[in-house]
Protein backbone atom coordinates (compact mmCIF):
# COMPACT_ATOMS: atom_id res chain seq x y z
CA UNK A 1 0.00 0.00 0.00
CA UNK A 2 2.87 2.56 0.92
CA UNK A 3 3.66 1.93 -2.86
CA UNK A 4 0.26 3.22 -3.89
CA UNK A 5 0.47 6.21 -2.19
CA UNK A 6 4.29 7.25 -3.28
CA UNK A 7 3.10 6.96 -6.74
CA UNK A 8 -0.38 9.17 -5.77
CA UNK A 9 2.19 11.71 -4.20
CA UNK A 10 4.44 11.81 -7.07
CA UNK A 11 1.58 12.43 -9.28
CA UNK A 12 0.03 15.02 -7.49
CA UNK A 13 3.94 16.95 -6.49
CA UNK A 14 5.47 16.46 -10.61
CA UNK A 15 1.72 17.88 -11.83
CA UNK A 16 1.41 20.79 -9.64
CA UNK A 17 5.08 21.10 -10.39
CA UNK A 18 4.82 20.96 -13.97
CA UNK A 19 1.84 23.96 -13.85
CA UNK A 20 3.60 26.20 -11.42
CA UNK A 21 6.98 25.92 -13.70
CA UNK A 22 4.36 26.56 -17.03
CA UNK A 23 2.94 29.49 -15.48
CA UNK A 24 6.02 30.87 -14.03
CA UNK A 25 7.90 30.64 -17.29
CA UNK A 26 5.05 32.21 -19.77
CA UNK A 27 4.54 34.90 -17.25
CA UNK A 28 0.84 33.93 -16.41
CA UNK A 29 -0.18 35.13 -13.36
CA UNK A 30 -0.63 32.62 -10.51
CA UNK A 31 -4.33 33.20 -9.97
CA UNK A 32 -4.75 30.98 -13.20
CA UNK A 33 -4.22 28.11 -11.09
CA UNK A 34 -8.06 28.99 -8.77
CA UNK A 35 -9.62 28.29 -12.52
CA UNK A 36 -8.30 24.38 -11.80
CA UNK A 37 -10.78 24.24 -8.42
CA UNK A 38 -14.61 24.15 -8.94
CA UNK A 39 -16.78 22.31 -5.74
CA UNK A 40 -19.73 22.49 -8.44
CA UNK A 41 -17.29 20.25 -10.74
CA UNK A 42 -16.13 17.56 -7.92
CA UNK A 43 -20.27 17.46 -6.58
CA UNK A 44 -21.00 16.66 -10.44
CA UNK A 45 -18.24 13.85 -10.83
CA UNK A 46 -18.84 12.43 -7.25
CA UNK A 47 -22.43 12.21 -7.70
CA UNK A 48 -21.80 9.68 -10.47
CA UNK A 49 -20.41 6.99 -8.03
CA UNK A 50 -23.83 6.19 -7.61
CA UNK A 51 -24.21 4.31 -9.94
CA UNK A 52 -21.17 2.24 -9.64
CA UNK A 53 -23.34 1.58 -6.11
CA UNK A 54 -26.07 1.08 -8.14
CA UNK A 55 -24.43 -1.71 -10.32
CA UNK A 56 -22.76 -3.29 -7.27
CA UNK A 57 -24.23 -6.60 -7.45
CA UNK A 58 -23.65 -6.64 -11.46
CA UNK A 59 -20.00 -7.72 -10.56
CA UNK A 60 -17.58 -8.86 -8.39
CA UNK A 61 -15.64 -6.90 -5.36
CA UNK A 62 -12.31 -6.56 -7.61
CA UNK A 63 -13.92 -5.16 -10.09
CA UNK A 64 -15.90 -2.79 -9.01
CA UNK A 65 -12.53 -0.35 -9.18
CA UNK A 66 -12.73 0.04 -12.94
CA UNK A 67 -16.55 0.50 -13.09
CA UNK A 68 -16.01 3.10 -10.15
CA UNK A 69 -13.75 4.57 -13.01
CA UNK A 70 -15.47 4.59 -15.68
CA UNK A 71 -19.02 6.33 -13.64
CA UNK A 72 -16.69 8.85 -12.72
CA UNK A 73 -15.17 9.53 -16.01
CA UNK A 74 -18.83 10.05 -17.29
CA UNK A 75 -19.64 12.14 -14.40
CA UNK A 76 -16.67 14.32 -16.39
CA UNK A 77 -18.34 14.09 -19.72
CA UNK A 78 -21.86 14.79 -18.39
CA UNK A 79 -20.75 17.89 -16.44
CA UNK A 80 -18.73 19.06 -19.47
CA UNK A 81 -21.93 18.55 -21.37
CA UNK A 82 -23.47 20.56 -18.66
CA UNK A 83 -21.36 23.37 -18.65
CA UNK A 84 -21.46 23.55 -22.21
CA UNK A 85 -24.93 24.30 -22.55
CA UNK A 86 -24.72 26.85 -19.82
CA UNK A 87 -22.10 28.35 -21.44
CA UNK A 88 -23.68 28.36 -24.85
CA UNK A 89 -26.92 29.58 -23.61
CA UNK A 90 -25.54 32.54 -22.20
CA UNK A 91 -23.49 34.07 -24.75
CA UNK A 92 -24.08 37.39 -25.95
CA UNK A 93 -25.65 37.37 -29.22
CA UNK A 94 -24.05 40.90 -29.88
CA UNK A 95 -20.90 41.15 -33.07
CA UNK A 96 -18.68 43.25 -30.55
CA UNK A 97 -18.32 40.15 -28.38
CA UNK A 98 -14.67 39.09 -27.94
CA UNK A 99 -14.01 35.31 -28.31
CA UNK A 100 -12.06 35.38 -25.30
CA UNK A 101 -14.95 35.35 -22.99
CA UNK A 102 -15.87 32.46 -24.71
CA UNK A 103 -12.75 30.77 -24.35
CA UNK A 104 -12.38 31.19 -20.37
CA UNK A 105 -15.78 29.61 -19.89
CA UNK A 106 -14.95 26.96 -21.76
CA UNK A 107 -11.77 26.31 -20.05
CA UNK A 108 -13.73 26.19 -16.26
CA UNK A 109 -16.34 23.66 -18.14
CA UNK A 110 -13.76 21.55 -18.89
CA UNK A 111 -12.36 21.28 -15.07
CA UNK A 112 -14.98 18.12 -14.50
CA UNK A 113 -13.33 16.15 -17.07
CA UNK A 114 -10.02 16.99 -15.35
CA UNK A 115 -11.30 15.97 -12.35
CA UNK A 116 -13.50 12.31 -13.81
CA UNK A 117 -10.05 11.34 -14.93
CA UNK A 118 -7.91 12.14 -12.59
CA UNK A 119 -10.14 10.42 -9.57
CA UNK A 120 -11.34 7.60 -11.28
CA UNK A 121 -7.62 6.32 -12.25
CA UNK A 122 -6.78 7.13 -8.50
CA UNK A 123 -9.13 4.95 -7.44
CA UNK A 124 -8.41 1.99 -9.66
CA UNK A 125 -4.74 1.99 -8.78
CA UNK A 126 -5.78 1.37 -5.06
CA UNK A 127 -8.37 -0.85 -5.49
CA UNK A 128 -7.81 -4.44 -4.42
CA UNK A 129 -6.80 -7.09 -7.10
CA UNK A 130 -8.91 -10.18 -7.53
CA UNK A 131 -7.55 -12.88 -5.67
CA UNK A 132 -8.02 -17.09 -6.61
Amino acid sequence: MGKKFFGIFSLFFFLISALFYALYAEGVPYEVIGRFLSLPSFVIVAAFSGLTYAKKDKYQFNELGKVLKQDLILGGWVGTIIGLVIIFGGVNKSISNPFGNLFNAISACMVTLLYGYMIGNIIESCWPKKTV
